[in-house]
């Protein structure tokens, strides 16, 4: 996972297109990699994430174990996004050809601002039916090191121009 860019995972609502009992939506973001999302039901499986207000969204970062899932490892996954679930696009499809263990981080090619985020597991290695999903982060932007963050631009120190030098 990429240190520099925040976790804005929290700032969403979560839901998943299915669970099986005590394997739901909440071990996606535990920070616990021993636990696990497992769907049950019919593919594509799906985690939605949906943000109050519009997010801006660069990686897509997601643990899965080959090793110890197997046939529930995903061998595609597919990012989508939009406002609502009626005018979603896909703006990431991927093929896992190495077999996955870890973090993979999925950067996206344009800076993405959304509502809605949805991740969709197609296909299985193994011809597997359902997945299993360790970990699951939305990192937004690495923080800027511009010249409005620590320097001034203005020159001015006195206490007046202070009380007046920011907006609400």
């Amino acid at each position: 996972m990429t240190s520099k860019q925040p976790d804005i995972s929290r700032l969403g609502f979560w839901t998943v297109s299915s669970s099986k009992q005590g394997q739901g939506v909440g071990n996606l973001t535990d920070n616990n990699t021993t636990t696990y999302w497992q769907s049950d039901g019919q593919h594509p499986h799906t985690v939605s994430i949906k943000f109050p207000i519009r997010h801006d969204i660069h990686t897509i970062s997601i643990y899965t174990d080959i090793d110890k899932d197997e046939s529930y490892t995903p061998c595609k996954i597919r990012i989508l996004a939009g406002t609502t679930s009626n005018d979603l696009q896909l703006v990431k499809d991927v093929d896992l050809a190495a077999e996955p263990h870890g973090w993979l981080d999925l950067p996206l090619l344009e800076s993405l601002m959304a509502h809605l985020v949805q991740i969709e597991f197609p296909l299985n290695y193994e011809n597997g039916r359902d997945v299993r999903i360790r970990g699951l982060r939305i990192l937004g932007p690495p923080p800027s090191d511009g010249m409005f963050k620590n320097e001034r631009i203005l020159p001015f120190t006195t206490p007046e121009f202070h009380t007046y030098e920011s907006l609400r």
